[in-house]
């Protein structure tokens, strides 16, 4: 009888541990953040939340933001979902921003690298008289969220990134 008692012991303790198991995982299952809401941010809301960040003194909207983007940073405004494109305002401004929604994660390092290309044109054009620009452009800044590269560069780069993450 007391090996009977031992078995059945052991098959309870068997169940209790595979019961314990399942729930563990069902609560790691359950804090997992749903990946499918990532393409569920509205473009058009992102902007208009950084448009109050953007200092219009220093930047202005792009009137043409296919001709601006390839002018600027080589690329196909076709190739991407969606894009917004803030210039300097003057000629011896260097603030820009710019928000371009991927189509896929695969145009990462194309986008990263056009922004890293303009970033030491700018640099180079700059460089033998704007010691005030240059570093600004020093401390540009990048930011990869979900489908979105954010690109800012001026006086309030810091305070668009931040704008732009409490958009998304």
């Amino acid at each position: 009888m007391n090996i009977k008692f031992k078995i059945n012991k052991n098959i309870s303790q068997k169940i209790i541990s595979c019961m314990i198991l399942a729930i563990f995982f069902m609560m790691l299952s359950g804090c997992s953040k749903d990946t499918s809401e990532k393409n569920n941010v509205d473009f058009e809301q992102i902007t208009a939340d950084i448009r109050g960040s953007v200092n219009d003194e220093t930047m202005t909207i792009s009137a043409n933001p296919s001709k601006s983007l390839k002018r600027f940073y080589g690329l196909n405004l076709s190739d991407y979902e969606n894009l917004v494109l803030y210039s300097p305002s003057s000629s011896m401004d260097v603030s820009e921003l710019m928000i371009i929604k991927l189509s896929d994660d695969t145009q990462i390092d194309a986008v990263e690298s056009s922004i890293e290309a303009r970033v030491a044109s700018q640099l180079e054009s700059f460089g033998g008289y704007g010691p005030e620009q240059c570093a600004l452009l020093e401390d540009y800044i990048i930011k990869i969220k979900n489908n979105y590269v954010f690109y800012a560069v001026g006086k309030n780069a810091e305070n668009l990134k931040k704008a732009f993450i409490d958009a998304i």
